[in-house]
């Protein structure tokens, strides 16, 4: 049987197999998409509506293409934008998340860095080590980096 962050690979999946150019265009195409939705929420908060139905859209599609496998990491993270975006929009004085996820998808986009998969690394599941002082530090003060993030034991 495999082990829980064995599980949360994606492995040999419809997603594996595109491209490497048409996965990273089509991924920031989404995240862009969505993040002209959290901005346009600023102004009306009907779009903050839109933005989660456009994202659980998002997240169902990387559902399909991992294989409706819901710990494998590219579907675990939009799983886990929407419950972001659905406690941000809909729970009473928690709008202040709104303008966090705004931000961490803003440095995503700009600059790769994806804030939410670091803080998903920190599950017990989503990485093979234990995690230490050191590791905490490598989670959130490396440099971005392409796909998933890594841990990586030193």
């Amino acid at each position: 049987m495999k082990s829980y962050y064995e599980r949360t690979i994606v492995g040999d999946s419809s997603f594996t197999q595109l491209d490497p150019v048409v996965r990273k265009r089509l991924i920031y195409g989404i995240w862009a998409v969505a993040q002209a939705g959290l901005i346009a929420g600023y102004f009306d908060r009907a779009y903050w509506g839109y933005t989660i139905l456009y994202c659980i859209g998002n997240a169902l599609l990387f559902l399909g293409l991992v294989g409706m496998k819901p710990l494998a990491f590219p579907a675990q993270l939009r799983i886990a934008y929407v419950g972001w975006l659905t406690v941000g929009t809909y729970v009473p004085h928690m709008t202040w998340m709104m303008y966090v996820t705004t931000a961490g998808l803003a440095a995503n986009l700009l600059f790769g860095y994806c804030p939410l998969s670091r803080l998903l690394t920190l599950l017990p599941f989503n990485r093979p080590d234990r995690l230490d002082w050191r590791g905490l530090w490598r989670i959130f003060f490396s440099p971005p980096m392409q796909g998933r993030f890594q841990l990586v034991s030193q």
